[in-house]
């Protein structure tokens, strides 16, 4: 039908649906897509505008206590490049992203699955255990990866076969460490970029279906005992105000927008569990590439492109722990990635300094831009892909060709801007399984935003395991390199030492729990079906319903509980 804002929406007579969607992000529009049709009526309200934007970001306030210092610097060097208005004073915990397409405003496409262990209950992790199975997600799993246009669904070893790659010779997989593949949802439309939700959308809008933008949901409405949810209101920055009556409505915005509404609303709450159990992937530095190692260990560690049924798909090797390590010794999931560092010479960065009249060391910086012609030249052609320079046929070509050939360098550009910047170092990330706890949580202050809804408070902390396993994972790391006479790892300092409460440890942006689906509502706010326990009509889908986070990405999981929700509800509305 069409995308309006709703500033130019007639509201005097509330809006009729036949199901009501709270949030535009992956989930959401996935959802309005997944239920077109079929004479449905179906309106998805989003927060923000067409894009990121100022104004609107004001509204992703988030406060927390409890950073460190130096983890506050950590977050503000990893998250603040992902947005166009991220900030660490404003989003004091996650990363939130307002704007049509949601987080995929933001994210790098990463993406792979849960493993089975992750849906079993662990006497070793309290409130573990998913009430459905790995069986039974798989189907949707499989739509889900089709929908955000993954390659063949390999995430272990036998991806080597299916590369025609031989395995590496010296390897540190062993009874601790296993290989572990991602994948990148790569867009449709935009050869060289990550799949973004909103323009995605835009350009192949689902019949029956009215995107309004600047609507932020301000309530939900009920019956008096608050059993039966009948709609919702929202409200613009500009004032402008309407109502939605349908008789299924879905929260779809995070987190931790989708406890905030519930709590805001007094509704799905009858035992405390709104909130609670907030997750995220704590992450943090384990270990370092020797100097004379980083080109070595970044090509080892790099990127690699299948080609499949004609398109090419990028996949990123790293180690994940093995099960049966995590069973012998009662340790969380967790897995290793290697991230690259940009070179203090990097001629792109001189050259930004030179152009805002920003640099500190003027001959320093044209010296490293003048050493640097090729890299320029690269870094130029990428700009005539990204904005549509060539014929749309040329740029496909030239993309598939590069990402299959040389993965490594065009996923390096892609990652610091599209620009094929200059490297320093190398260093092994590890990000860990966050065990469920009632105490990390989302709450209202007694602040408000300028809506005048309170804002929410997050109390949060990766908590003595999930640092534990941070250290367990370090250790491993740096070992089986040893036992397989790799080059050794340089660990970290609290790795070495055995200190784990000295990491600098920050969330990953991967905001899960706080509507956690169980059968059992004393334990969760949400069914096997993502219905809100006790309140007719009313479900939440997207992270917020996770009942353990895994290591993995949590996308593409989402995806596949939003899929599945769908065909639970095809036959209700």
């Amino acid at each position: 039908m069409s995308i309006q804002s709703l500033n130019e929406v007639e509201t005097s007579n509330p809006l009729r649906a036949d199901l009501v969607v709270v949030g535009g992000g992956a989930c959401g529009l996935t959802l309005a897509r997944a239920m077109s049709g079929q004479g449905r009526r179906i309106i998805v309200l989003e927060s923000g505008g067409l894009d990121q934007d100022a104004k609107h970001e004001a509204l992703n306030v988030v406060r927390m206590d409890g950073w460190s210092p130096e983890e506050a610097a950590a977050r503000d060097r990893y998250h603040r490049t992902l947005t166009h208005h991220w900030a660490g004073d404003r989003q004091q915990y996650g990363v939130r992203c307002r704007g049509l397409g949601g987080a995929t405003q933001a994210w790098a496409g990463k993406s792979a699955p849960l493993d089975q262990i992750d849906f079993e209950e662990r006497d070793w992790v309290p409130f573990s255990g998913w009430p459905m199975s790995e069986t039974e997600v798989a189907p949707f799993l499989k739509q889900a990866s089709h929908l955000l246009n993954l390659g063949p669904a390999f995430y272990d070893a036998r991806l080597w076969m299916r590369l025609r790659h031989e395995p590496p010779a010296q390897s540190p997989e062993g009874d601790a460490l296993r290989t572990m593949f991602w994948q990148f949802a790569r867009s449709r439309r935009q050869v060289t970029d990550i799949m973004r939700f909103g323009p995605d959308f835009r350009a192949n809008m689902p019949g029956g279906v009215q995107v309004l933008t600047e609507a932020t949901v301000t309530s939900l409405h009920s019956n008096a005992e608050g059993s039966l949810c009948t709609g919702l209101s929202a409200r613009s920055l500009a004032g402008k105000e309407v109502s939605v009556e349908a008789p299924i409505c879905v929260l779809a915005s995070g987190a931790i927008e989708n406890a905030r509404l519930l709590l805001m609303s007094d509704l799905g709450n009858r035992h405390d569990t709104v909130g609670r159990f907030l997750m995220d992937h704590p992450t943090t530095t384990v270990a370092r590439a020797a100097p004379d190692q980083v080109t070595d260990l970044a090509s080892r560690f790099g990127l690699f492109g299948l080609r499949d049924q004609g398109q090419s798909h990028v996949y990123m090797y790293g180690l994940a722990l093995t099960d049966q390590v995590q069973r012998a010794e009662s340790l969380l999931n967790g897995a290793v990635f290697v991230t690259e560092e940009r070179a203090p010479d990097d001629p792109f960065a001189a050259l930004r300094r030179l152009l805002r009249g920003q640099s500190k060391a003027r001959l320093s910086d044209m010296g490293s831009v003048l050493r640097s012609p090729v890299r320029l030249a690269r870094g130029a052609g990428a700009r005539m892909l990204e904005r549509g320079y060539l014929p749309e046929r040329v740029s496909r070509g030239i993309a598939d060709t590069a990402l299959r050939l040389f993965p490594n360098t065009l996923a390096r550009d892609h990652r610091f801007g599209r620009l094929p910047v200059k490297l320093s170092g190398v260093r092994f990330e590890a990000t860990t399984e966050h065990p469920p706890d009632p105490g990390n949580r989302v709450t209202l202050s007694q602040e408000l935003d300028p809506l005048g809804l309170p804002v929410p408070h997050v109390t949060w902390s990766p908590g003595d395991a999930a640092r534990s396993n941070l250290l367990q994972i370090g250790r491993k790391l740096c070992e089986s390199f040893e036992q397989a006479g790799l080059p050794p790892l340089i660990p970290e300092p609290w790795v070495r030492e055995g200190q784990p409460r000295a990491a600098t440890v920050i969330d990953l942006g991967h905001s899960l729990g706080t509507t956690r689906m169980a059968d059992d509502p004393a334990r969760g706010v949400v069914d096997r079906n993502c219905a809100v326990h006790g309140v007719t009509g009313l479900y939440a889908v997207g992270g917020s319903v996770f009942p353990t986070s895994g290591h993995a990405n949590p996308t593409l999981m989402m995806i596949a509980l939003t899929l599945r929700l769908a065909d639970h509800l095809r036959g209700r509305v």
